[in-house]
């Protein structure tokens, strides 16, 4: 997609960082200090809240509004991907899934202020493909673990490394950018902090500062959990993969480490249940050489077509570059 898309423009001066004082600097851990079955409806409250005014932390930080109709591009492609009508039209179909995203992205910013708190011990979690992962690990083998922004990810994480898993995640600078309000680079400033405790001895290391740590890591034996839904920041690395319907230039950082460490590749993700339950699932580690980058993909397009609405990078899509033909 190229142009401005339908539905963004700049929000009234000074607007901007007076929300993102209210909500991420009262809001936000005013819910996380309440039980969790009371705040989840609040949370997904907040999050209808944000997708009327297109408020994101992107939004905020940029002062002008392209979230929204970026989201509403994804979810089309997605619901145009599943054949979902809802009532005869993908445009409507899109419009409900992306008023899911934002709910579900409200919970997951709530909860990462609960991270420290979390009684891991006592969480009720079903894990679908952990035994692979340990048996990697007990041989010394690195894996790299996809990851997508999607549904419960971070208490997966911690999930992960509370079941032995040795786990190291792959985060960006980005978020402390100066540019940011305050109260948000604030809410992330204890996101890494949360989950530099709950991973220990991994730990969330930013990929500006250089890959060396996570070859070093895979090369320990060690799990490195990184995003594969982006999209690819230098086209001439990437190598093609077909990825909901098209064949496209993802992120290439999965593809250059699995070359340089030889590591295998899994694909993670945990889904919320109802009653406080989580399930993580992990996909049987492949090598490159066994087409373990398609597998990923393929992994991914069914987490995403079984659940929309719990994609919260959905707005992504529309950065997305085909591969030539």
């Amino acid at each position: 997609m190229s142009g401005a898309l339908p539905g963004t423009g700049a929000f009234p001066a000074g607007l901007a960082p007076l929300v993102a004082r209210l909500d991420y600097g009262a809001l936000v851990p005013l819910l996380a200090r309440l039980p969790r079955p009371v705040s989840q409806p609040l949370a997904a409250l907040r999050g209808r809240l944000n997708w009327c005014c297109d408020f994101d932390w992107r939004t905020l930080s940029l002062g002008r509004r392209y979230v929204r109709a970026a989201t509403l591009a994804g979810m089309q492609a997605l619901a145009e991907r599943r054949g979902d009508a809802a009532g005869g039209a993908p445009q409507r179909a899109a419009q409900q899934l992306a008023r899911q995203r934002y709910a579900c992205t409200s919970r997951e910013e709530v909860d990462a202020w609960r991270l420290p708190r979390l009684d891991f011990a006592r969480l009720r979690c079903e894990f679908i493909g952990l035994e692979p992962l340990r048996a990697a690990q007990a041989r010394g083998q690195g894996v790299l673990l996809a990851k997508a922004h999607f549904d419960a990810l971070y208490i997966g994480l911690g999930a992960l490394a509370h079941a032995g898993i040795r786990l190291n995640l792959m985060g960006t600078r980005t978020i402390f950018d100066p540019r940011i309000p305050p109260a948000i680079r604030r809410h992330y400033e204890r996101k890494t902090a949360a989950l530099n405790q709950v991973l220990a001895p991994g730990r969330l290391a930013f990929f500006e500062d250089g890959m060396a740590f996570f070859v070093k890591a895979l090369r320990r034996g060690e799990a490195v959990a990184m995003a594969c839904d982006g999209p690819s920041s230098t086209p001439g690395r990437a190598t093609p993969v077909r990825f909901l319907g098209r064949r496209l230039l993802m992120s290439s950082g999965l593809e250059f480490l699995a070359r340089a460490t030889g590591a295998p590749i899994a694909f993670m993700a945990c889904q919320e249940l109802p009653g406080q339950r989580f399930r993580i699932t992990i996909t049987p580690p492949a090598r490159l050489d066994e087409d373990g980058l398609q597998k990923t993909y393929d992994a991914l397009e069914q987490a995403l077509l079984a659940q929309p609405g719990s994609w919260w990078a959905a707005d992504q899509y529309a950065n997305y570059l085909d591969a030539p033909p």
